[in-house]
């Protein structure tokens, strides 16, 4: 029996500062409602509810085709949006933006949403102290850090915080051979990902999800640190066109935030290593990717004995350094490093490296020597990962001007029988 939309009083009381109506392309950090439709609870696993502190209303001043939710309807509190009659106005929550709020669950833990970024993780009381304290909620249990590292999470937030504009990453320019390479790696088109459902796991800076927005996807940022601050600002100042697309949750792959078998593509590009367990890191975030959707992940390679000893031996020193002091002393080595870079491509007959700024290479051993998880993969041991996990059509697809360090593998998870996938069969798509 279809349910009305009023068919559940909402239990939450909201908070709200006066209203005030904004353009679509105005700098400014809020969360969606969309994202709702996604988002579960990291420590039982439940839908948690929203309450909202501040909202305001945004114009779009063009018309927007977007998917509309398959899950949960968050701004109506009901589930399986596809059954509700009347069907939702889904436009609405395009104009209806929440800079500030909570979402609480029944096991008893809240989220903050904070600068418009839900903080899904189970320490959320303790890292946003400050937050409960402010709107009455201090007396919210605190609940244990889940699996996971506090460096690592520190340590990616500074390493995301130096980035500055008009670095590349990984000396790549973003907007131009990144995008091609993120085609490539996914075996995909522009026109296959207007109005697919994307979650890049592990974001970082962000610069890729806003460039891959461009194609017209929904795609859902996620990483483990502060840096999704830090990509969410980016956004707004330099994609605020491809805003409405783009969302961002801070949340750890092991304790995965999100719903399951919901996006039709799934990248995570050197993240998994760098977890407690890359094994069980894969298994968490595999889950997420829909029938017939594509994973890609991108790994540290294996490298020879003598090369991996050293790394270990330095590592067992730099992973206990303060980690302003360890940039620092990168920094101050990205000379040695540069000239060494150069020497070694011509030892081997190849071409020069190419540039990048002190700041661009000390962040690059910034990223190798802090976090305190590190692992190294060959590819038939990746390849044999996604076999147990059920996927198929497994493929090496390793750049060529990484495969010294990196090793990439792509994986679909089998359509079901008779099923299309949820962006095709499902009969709403929000008109802006």
């Amino acid at each position: 029996m279809a349910r009305s939309l009023h068919s559940r009083p909402n239990r939450w009381r909201t908070e709200r500062r006066p209203t005030r109506t904004r353009a679509c392309g105005e700098a400014k950090r809020t969360m969606k409602k969309r994202l709702l439709d996604w988002i579960l609870c990291p420590s039982c696993g439940e839908r948690p509810r929203l309450q909202v502190f501040a909202q305001e209303k945004v114009e779009i001043s063009a018309p927007v085709a977007s998917p509309a939710c398959s899950f949960y309807c968050g701004r109506h509190d009901v589930s399986q949006p596809a059954a509700i009659t009347p069907p939702p106005d889904c436009g609405a929550c395009y104009r209806e933006e929440i800079l500030e709020g909570a979402l609480s669950c029944a096991c008893g833990l809240v989220y903050p949403i904070l600068d418009g970024v839900p903080r899904m993780i189970r320490n959320a009381r303790e890292e946003y102290g400050e937050f409960f304290a402010r709107h009455g909620l201090a007396g919210v249990p605190k609940a244990p850090a889940g699996v996971g590292d506090r460096r690592s999470s520190k340590s990616f937030g500074l390493q995301w915080t130096i980035y500055r504009e008009g670095d590349h990453t990984w000396f790549k320019d973003d907007a131009g051979l990144r995008k091609a390479e993120f085609l490539d790696n996914l075996q995909t088109t522009p026109e296959e990902l207007a109005g697919a459902t994307l979650l890049d796991g592990g974001c970082g800076n962000g610069e890729l999800t806003r460039a891959v927005a461009e194609y017209g996807p929904a795609i859902v940022g996620m990483d483990f640190s502060r840096s999704v601050e830090h990509a969410y600002r980016r956004l707004h100042e330099k994609g605020a066109h491809v805003s409405h697309r783009v969302h961002y949750l801070q949340g750890n792959i092991l304790d995965f935030p999100l719903t399951s078998r919901s996006f039709d593509m799934l990248p995570t590009s050197g993240v998994l290593h760098h977890t407690p367990s890359t094994y069980r890191a894969f298994r968490s975030i595999s889950r997420a990717v829909k029938p017939g959707g594509r994973l890609y992940v991108q790994l540290y390679r294996r490298r020879p004995a003598w090369i991996h000893a050293v790394n270990v031996a330095l590592r067992a020193v730099t992973t206990r350094l303060p980690m302003r002091l360890l940039y620092g002393l990168c920094y101050a080595a990205t000379p040695v490093h540069s000239g060494l870079s150069r020497l070694m491509h011509r030892l081997r007959g190849e071409p020069a490296p190419p540039r990048a700024t002190a700041r661009e290479r000390a962040v690059q051993m910034f990223d190798n020597y802090s976090p305190r998880y590190q692992y190294r993969h060959t590819v038939p041991e990746i390849i044999e990962l996604f076999r147990s996990e059920g996927y198929v059509e497994m493929k090496d697809v390793t750049l060529d001007n990484e495969a010294r360090h990196m090793l990439a593998v792509l994986g679909r998870r089998p359509a079901e029988a008779g099923a299309a996938e949820v962006r095709q069969s499902s009969p709403m798509t929000a008109q802006v």
